[in-house]
């Protein structure tokens, strides 16, 4: 792996300086924090080798870059074609069904269609800014995905799914139940059924791919599905410049990200160092991890969320700590990923939602109030989930 993980320490640093100032701080803290932890795990003689701080997240930047290419793929606006509104349905599940595959670049697509005069209402901002990131719950195509399959140890996909799409299906229930009692006109994008070609084709090849290959991980088939797709499906007149627009700057664009998930992995790898250094391990509050314990969890991310902390620092915090208690993989699976599309999907401070609010005149303030009692209720509806994993999973 160290071949791939110097490829990608030499991008990052080579692009540091187009690092956000906001994201260059929470970087330095990042891998500051887990440098430190990594020196006092030495010191203690960890089991663990330190060539770990700099590979632990290799497959999720494989995937993140393969994923990106996926952006070539969003349908052209045909020449001459009348402009014309869709419905909050339409809307809804489009963003979802489409931000499942192309992640941010469908909401820049579907917020661009719907805003008027660079801004967009109440109704259309809560729709887009939490029906997208509620994919997370169990696209594979999410880095969230990427995320939950490398730190909960033994987790099967296939098993994952249906307990991440009910999550999804109960978010997105919220969403609309919330947008519907608001008052106002809703000015949709218009989908149609060509839309869902895209994640169609590649949902069913995944899926076929993983039942031929079992062997293959799923960031690894969605790496490799994911560049030749969007070649096959890109605007055929529009190819060869998206191409070389996602060769020249979309790669480029993923610094952040890229930065991110190396700290993070810095963080967290010096975390099960230091761990491992303890023959008899922490004690936690708690011995076993079960479904109670989980549902305290979710909150705790979301929590996190609200107040700056991205899921991901979250998750690469808690999984060290919580693995040492041998979890339910799959139980373990559902708290990170309804932690990812509900923090995201609430929190004014993620990164979709701060889309929103800076590219399209939403106020933030605004969004923290209409955004706590869904962050709340969908906490409170997750729990029923694990109600129900309980009793049937």
């Amino acid at each position: 792996m160290w071949p791939a993980a110097l490829l990608s320490w030499l991008a990052t640093l080579r692009l540091a300086r187009q690092l956000p100032r906001a994201s260059r701080h929470q970087v330095l803290w990042l891998g500051g924090a887990g440098g430190l932890i990594w020196l006092v795990a030495l010191m203690r003689d960890t089991p663990y080798a330190p060539i770990q701080a700099l590979t632990i997240n290799q497959a999720l930047l494989m995937m993140f870059a393969g994923v990106s290419f996926l952006s070539m793929a969003t349908p052209a606006q045909p020449a001459g074609e009348r402009p014309r509104n869709g419905s909050l349905w339409g809307t809804l599940f489009g963003v979802h069904l489409f931000g499942a595959v192309i992640n941010l670049s469908a909401l820049f697509l579907f917020a661009d269609r719907m805003q008027r005069d660079g801004t967009l209402s109440r109704r259309q901002a809560m729709v887009l800014g939490r029906a997208f990131p509620a994919a997370a719950a169990w696209s594979p195509f999410f880095v969230a995905m990427g995320v939950a399959l490398t730190y909960a140890p033994g987790l099967d996909f296939t098993e994952l799914l249906p307990w991440g799409a009910a999550s999804a299906v109960l978010l997105l229930g919220l969403v609309a139940l919330d947008t519907l009692r608001v008052p106002g006109p809703f000015v949709g994008y218009p989908l149609n059924a060509s839309a869902l070609v895209l994640p169609g084709v590649l949902a069913v090849t995944v899926m076929a791919m993983h039942e031929w290959r079992p062997t293959m991980s799923i960031p690894l088939i969605i790496s490799i599905v994911s560049p030749i797709a969007a070649l096959l499906l890109a605007p055929r007149h529009e190819r060869d410049a998206r191409l070389r627009q996602q060769i020249d700057h979309g790669l480029a664009r993923l610094v952040p990200q890229f930065a991110l998930f190396l700290a993070a992995g810095v963080l967290s790898s010096g975390l099960s160092a230091l761990l491992a250094s303890f023959p008899a391990g922490l004690s936690l509050p708690f011995v076993n991890y079960g479904h109670w314990q989980a549902w305290l969890s979710l909150g705790g991310i979301v929590t996190a969320a609200f107040i700056g902390i991205h899921p991901l620092v979250s998750v690469t915090t808690l999984a060290p700590l919580l693995t040492t208690l041998d979890p339910d993989p799959t139980l373990l699976g559902m708290v990170f990923l309804m932690g990812w599309a509900l923090g995201t999907g609430s929190s004014p401070l993620s990164g979709s939602n701060l889309v929103l609010c800076t590219r399209y005149g939403v106020n933030a303030r605004d969004m923290l109030g209409w955004n706590l009692p869904y962050a709340v209720l969908g906490w409170l509806g997750c729990g029923l989930i694990f109600a129900a994993h309980a009793q049937w999973g």
